[in-house]
């Protein structure tokens, strides 16, 4: 076999030799010995080959490596990794760039696991080319183990078609669409209803009867990740029925249910279910947006031991009353230890959001751990009226915090200027361990106003920091804040006003 070219990133190894018995450099001490990579045994490169491998996966968090460039050094390198592909988890990835046919590429590699991965954008245009490049990948069940399928519904409704057979080696499956016009429908045997290697399932606006669902995930019994995204009617499956699928996923890590209409606000006479208690020991991640009424029975049997994040955003309704979703979330001890609030009201073009979350202090993506709660609406005080449910419904778990933020993202009218300052007050009194508080510019008036009619003892008991954006520029607001600084030195309470 021809040896490797000289000049590789590898370079040269540089040896030194042994010290002598009385710990002294022999006489070559001042000489080195150059080894080049070529002259590494294979089973030495094999470890190497096999640590890249490691490395390259933990930086691009598990996502196949990208292997054939050591193929491409020389003939040698190429015979090493194609004897150890299970070692090696060796997989042709295909990515479409380029008009080049499938065939062509899976006829110059062994027989290996195949990677799809087509993504399409709407101001792309899929050239016909490529959209059977991806047809013509999917005819390969057997040796698929991963399809990453992202395109406008108009592209992705004739490759869904080719998903009805058996894929015995698939072991992670997204696909998702761009929701404009029809969205694209899985077929009624979705992937031979059978996926026993399966880890990954997202689905992010795509239509699937229910009854093409249920056989998928009853066979993927090592499921790790669930995602279900932009649930549509045609799509709605009741808690009931889903409860029973959830019992057989013991290994789940992340479960994302997210319904786009009110359906899964429950008909009256669909009670909690008679089922045993269900336990996902693994449990870390849980997403949900729907009605309360949904939530609330499909958490009235479940214990998630394990659970540290949690996503809710409900529907618009006026009146949330979540007891068995209490009743979990204070079973769970991860969520116990949380100690930052966050009250946050944004806009879109469209819309208007209140949320309320509970966390740590720190990037959310380096500190885990995190409650959230979000809803859309209109008008300030109803905004304000779901954050104090929620807060009242927790208020073992929000009278730990020692940390509230208030950030203000939206524009105010003179309606929201006329809200009752007691709604803040009723938002802010479960508060009682809060040390510090952040006040965002838009929202200074309201929190001043309601600190100056409640007393020490009523609001805010412990605080010693308060933060409000743009205090020291305004003299109005330094004005409205004296007489609270000077209420609280009275009772013995010191606090730094700031901003």
């Amino acid at each position: 076999m021809a040896g490797c070219p000289g000049g590789l990133g590898l370079g040269h190894m540089v040896v030194s030799p042994p010290r002598g018995a009385h710990g002294q450099f022999t006489e070559a001490r001042n000489n080195y010995l150059q080894i080049t990579i070529e002259m590494l045994p294979d089973d030495v490169l094999l470890e190497v080959f096999d640590f890249y491998r490691l490395h390259a996966a933990q930086v691009s968090r598990t996502r196949p490596w990208k292997w054939r460039y050591l193929a491409h050094v020389c003939r040698r390198w190429r015979y090493i990794l194609s004897n150890s592909p299970r070692r090696l988890d060796l997989r042709i990835i295909l990515k479409y760039r380029t008009h080049t046919s499938t065939k062509s590429i899976l006829d110059s590699w062994p027989a290996l696991p195949i990677v799809i991965r087509y993504h399409c954008s709407r101001r792309q245009k899929s050239k016909t080319k490529r959209l059977n490049n991806v047809i013509e990948s999917l005819q390969y069940p057997d040796r698929i183990c991963e399809v990453d399928l992202v395109a406008p519904s108009s592209i992705l409704g004739p490759l869904v078609c080719f998903l009805e057979k058996p894929f015995t080696a698939l072991e992670h499956i997204r696909i998702g669409s761009n929701r404009t016009g029809s969205l694209p429908v899985l077929p009624g045997t979705c992937l031979g209803g059978s996926t026993p290697r399966l880890h990954t399932f997202r689905l992010d606006g795509i239509s699937i009867p229910f009854s093409a669902l249920r056989p998928v995930l009853l066979s993927a019994s090592n499921l790790v990740t669930l995602e279900l995204r932009h649930i549509q009617n045609p799509g709605y499956f009741s808690p009931n029925a889903f409860l029973p699928i959830l019992s057989t996923l013991a290994r789940l890590a992340t479960l994302s249910l997210r319904f786009d209409h009110p359906t899964s606000r429950l008909a009256q006479n669909i009670r909690s279910p008679p089922h045993a208690w269900i336990t996902l020991p693994l449990l870390r991640r849980f997403d949900f947006r729907g009605a309360s009424e949904y939530l609330e029975v499909l958490v009235s049997r479940m214990s998630l031991p394990a659970l540290s994040d949690l996503s809710v955003i409900f529907f618009n309704q006026l009146i949330c009353e979540i007891p068995r979703l209490c009743l979990l979330i204070g079973l769970v001890d991860a969520l116990s230890s949380l100690n930052e609030v966050r009250v946050t009201l944004s806009e879109s073009p469209s819309q208007r959001f209140a949320s309320i979350s509970l966390s740590r202090p720190g990037p959310r993506k380096s500190v885990p751990g995190e409650l959230y709660f979000q809803i859309g609406f209109k008008k300030l005080d109803w905004q304000l009226s779901f954050i104090a449910q929620i807060v009242s419904q927790l208020s073992p778990l929000f009278s730990n915090a020692t940390s509230l933020v208030i950030r203000h993202l939206i524009s105010l009218t003179n309606e929201d200027r006329d809200v009752d300052p007691t709604q803040w007050l009723e938002l802010f009194q479960p508060f009682n361990g809060v040390r510090s508080v952040h006040v965002d510019k838009g929202f200074v008036p309201e929190v001043v106003q309601v600190l100056g009619i409640a007393t020490e003892d009523e609001l805010f008991p412990a605080l010693t920091s308060l933060e409000l954006e743009g205090y020291d520029k305004s003299e109005s607001v330094q004005e409205a804040v004296q007489p609270i600084i000077e209420a609280r030195q009275r009772s013995g309470l010191e606090i730094n006003v700031y901003g």
